[in-house]
């Protein structure tokens, strides 16, 4: 394995790992613990690979993510989605997990609001979802007018809007919405899959991303993945979040027999 050069002060200091309270992605834990969720555990696990002990997590929202690894306050966050736009401002690590979408709609919409392109054909039908994500660049193509849709600094925002019929439905990744549904046990609301008429254009890919002034730290995750991603323990570290190895297939590793 190569050797990259990793500056003293990830260990001296801490490095910094940004999270949200997203389940199944990041779970906040009490004062002093780790936070749970399927990226934490997978930075948690390259991370004490490379060598670097001293980490802290830091929780945020999703707007703050991107911002706080470009002004320094933090080294590394959760994984987001991949976009031309973001890859920008950041770096990214290799994908680590494929998502589609789905919506939170009231119990009584469930059949009603089944994808984007449902939404869309609604009259006055108003979407939810979080500011900065990919789902409103989504909604859009599929149709939903601009002026339907309502950008909100966190899920429980966007699900909240969606509980007091102040929106239609919410968007984000299915098995985030089935997670945050689960976790809150509201009986008024349900998490529905995004199910187009036609496939969509591609499989979104989630990846850790990373400060384009640490590009060795990007470069050793990598790494540190390469040889973690489809091993049996990496499965089943996803498949305790609910996330089986045939979700995992387009990011895995393709090695020899």
């Amino acid at each position: 394995m190569a050797r990259h050069d990793l500056s003293p002060k990830f260990w001296r200091d801490g490095l910094i790992v940004a999270y949200l309270d997203e389940p199944p992605f990041g779970i906040p834990a009490s004062p002093g613990e780790r936070p749970a969720g399927c990226d934490m555990d997978l930075a948690h696990h390259v991370l004490g690979a490379m060598g670097v002990t001293a980490v802290r997590y830091a929780l945020t929202t999703f707007p703050d993510l991107i911002p706080g690894l470009v002004d320094g306050r933090w080294h590394m966050t959760t994984a987001i989605f991949v976009t031309d736009d973001r890859a920008e401002l950041v770096d990214f690590s290799r994908p680590v997990w494929t998502a589609a979408d789905g919506f939170i709609v009231r119990r009584g919409d469930a059949a009603r609001y089944t994808s984007y392109e449902a939404i869309a054909r609604t009259p006055r039908a108003t979407l939810a979802v979080v500011r900065g994500q990919v789902q409103r660049q989504t909604a859009i193509a599929a149709g939903v007018p601009v002026a339907h849709i309502r950008e909100h600094a966190d899920q429980d925002a966007a699900a909240a809007a969606v509980r007091d019929r102040r929106a239609d439905a919410s968007a984000s990744t299915a098995i985030g919405n089935q997670a945050y549904v689960r976790r809150t046990g509201d009986p008024g609301l349900v998490a529905v899959a995004d199910q187009p008429a036609a496939p969509r254009a591609h499989v979104p890919r989630g990846a850790f991303a990373f400060s384009k002034r640490t590009p060795d730290l990007a470069a050793a995750v990598d790494e540190t993945l390469d040889h973690y991603l489809g091993t049996p323990a990496h499965l089943a570290l996803m498949a305790g979040y609910g996330i089986a190895e045939d979700d995992l297939q387009p990011v895995l590793p393709r090695r020899g027999t």
